[in-house]
């Protein structure tokens, strides 16, 4: 019964969970990857002097006169651009990326037509919105109850030398049984925390888009002119001095409100939570949010998040998960093999007791 569970489950959804999981090796670099692939986006020459953040907006703007400011990114080193998202008449995001020296305009690109994008997007939605989200959470759920079944099935609680053995010398269907068990159980660990994590992302991901009421965006008069970038930075670093401006997001429904999100000393960049919210009309800091202790729900996701990403032990847990990611499609191809053996072997033993029967009724008439 738990054999057909395990081999019926993993059959059915084997393909979808190992482009999931190959997809999700790939994305454990993501940023160093993106950075291989548009070099001449993302690496500039340092030089003495930086630009202000109005002189690298202004040529975004004189190209795109009428796409909206969304988003400012900024380097994490001083030999990357400055990434100036701005809203494209289709209403889809589009990325600038400006020399932070030279206020050129080094490129610019669509994140969803992007490798990186599309492979992000395939991880966590097969690239399908919301219906993919849901079945990629269920994919996760599945693949608990296919390692969970697996742990079961393994040889090692008979005898725990067999478990942990692989005839190397054996015919292909016995190594590939070997295989399968053997790296199996030795990845079970691992391959739960994803499915769990994974599982848990989407659906907290999808509850957040479903819980999202629509706005409308407020509209400004004409005349109003907003104070500069540069001065509004100077208010946010002087409200939060201890924090490292990482971003700055403009509010298409609160066009006169700007976030500077800020990381504190003890954050880490991918879950900087602090902020400094201003009005950028009249330059009144609007609330300072020093995230020192984030909220128990809050925490939850990050530490969800962090286990997902391989990120709780640095550069070796991110390595070590892109193997991890290789796993399900070995399992899938060993698996395969088993299971077609199985049938071959079942298919074989009711031909040889049809053939006694057979043999036995004709002896009964002769």
């Amino acid at each position: 019964m738990i054999l057909t569970i395990h081999g019926s489950i993993a059959i059915a959804i084997g393909l979808l969970l190992t482009v999931i999981s190959l997809s999700g090796s790939a994305l454990v670099f993501h940023q160093e990857l993106d950075r291989a692939i548009h070099p001449s986006f993302m690496r500039v020459v340092p030089q003495a002097k930086l630009a202000s953040l109005d002189e690298m907006i202004a040529p975004v703007q004189a190209a795109y006169p009428n796409f909206p400011l969304e988003s400012i990114r900024f380097p994490q080193t001083p030999d990357g651009s400055y990434q100036i998202t701005i809203k494209a008449q289709d209403g889809e995001s589009l990325d600038t990326f400006v020399n932070p020296y030279t206020t050129k305009i080094l490129g610019a690109r669509k994140w969803d037509n992007s490798p990186i994008g599309f492979l992000y997007n395939f991880h966590y939605k097969l690239a399908i919105g919301q219906v993919g989200m849901v079945a990629v959470g269920i994919t996760g759920l599945l693949f608990l109850l296919i390692v969970i079944t697996g742990i079961i099935l393994w040889s090692g609680w008979r005898k725990l030398k067999t478990g942990f053995t692989v005839r190397t010398t054996a015919p292909l269907p016995l190594l590939s049984y070997d295989i399968h068990q053997v790296g199996g159980i030795l990845s079970s660990t691992f391959l739960l925390i994803l499915a769990v994590t994974g599982a848990i992302l989407s659906f907290l991901v999808l509850q957040s888009s479903f819980n999202q009421s629509p706005q409308l965006a407020k509209v400004l008069p004409p005349a109003k002119q907003p104070i500069a970038l540069s001065e509004l930075l100077r208010k946010a670093d002087a409200a939060m001095p201890d924090g490292k401006t990482t971003y700055v997001v403009f509010d298409e429904h609160e066009p006169e409100k700007i976030t500077v999100s800020k990381q504190l000393p003890h954050e880490s960049i991918r879950f900087a939570l602090s902020n400094v919210e201003l009005n950028r009309y009249s330059g009144e800091v609007l609330t300072v949010n020093r995230v020192v202790e984030p909220p128990p729900m809050l925490k939850f996701m990050i530490a969800i998040g962090t286990i997902h990403f391989g990120l709780f032990g640095g550069i070796y847990s991110r390595i070590l998960y892109v193997f991890i990611g290789l796993i399900p499609s070995v399992l899938l191809i060993t698996g395969s093999v088993n299971w077609e053996r199985r049938r071959w072997l079942k298919a074989r033993r009711e031909s040889t007791s049809q053939l006694r029967a057979n043999q036995t009724e004709s002896n009964r008439f002769s």
